[in-house]
């Protein structure tokens, strides 16, 4: 819900449900106002938003930042950290310097590409056009 401004940093994850706004849609006393005073909302790169959350505007969620689901998020959360609960409070600083990202994860998408292959061929190894044809004539009862 932009009025004006919602920045979104890269390799950010933003679950089902969550609400966005940099508005408040209404003003207090004069109500037909169309849509209030606004306030940019940033998420810097490699924020998690959980599911269902609620970012208000004025927000700037730090670098690296994780929203707990069902959050209400009213003030800024620094790098580095979980946020959760309503009003969202800290619930843990990210230790870690290097983080894996999406965007790291998604970098080399030929040999993304090639990992997945060698671990279908794992996992279906053991697998036969016999043992497929027995599947279909007898098949166990046990699951």
């Amino acid at each position: 819900m932009s009025a004006k401004s919602i920045i979104i940093g890269d390799a950010c994850m933003i679950a089902h449900g969550v609400y966005i706004s940099d508005a408040d849609w209404h003003g207090i006393y004069d109500r037909a106002e169309p849509v209030g005073n606004t306030k940019p909302v940033i998420f810097e790169d490699n924020v998690w938003i959980g599911d269902s959350a609620i970012i208000c505007k004025g927000v700037r969620i730090g670098k690296n930042s994780i929203i707990g689901a069902g959050a209400v998020v009213t003030k800024d959360v620094p790098p580095n950290s979980i946020f959760a609960g309503n009003p969202a409070k800290l619930v843990k600083e990210l230790k870690k310097k290097d983080f894996n990202t999406r965007k790291d994860f998604f970098k080399d998408p030929i040999k993304l590409a090639n990992d997945f292959d060698s671990l279908d061929r794992y996992s279906l190894s053991k697998n036969s056009f016999l043992g497929w044809l027995k599947s279909l004539v007898m098949p166990d009862k046990s699951n």
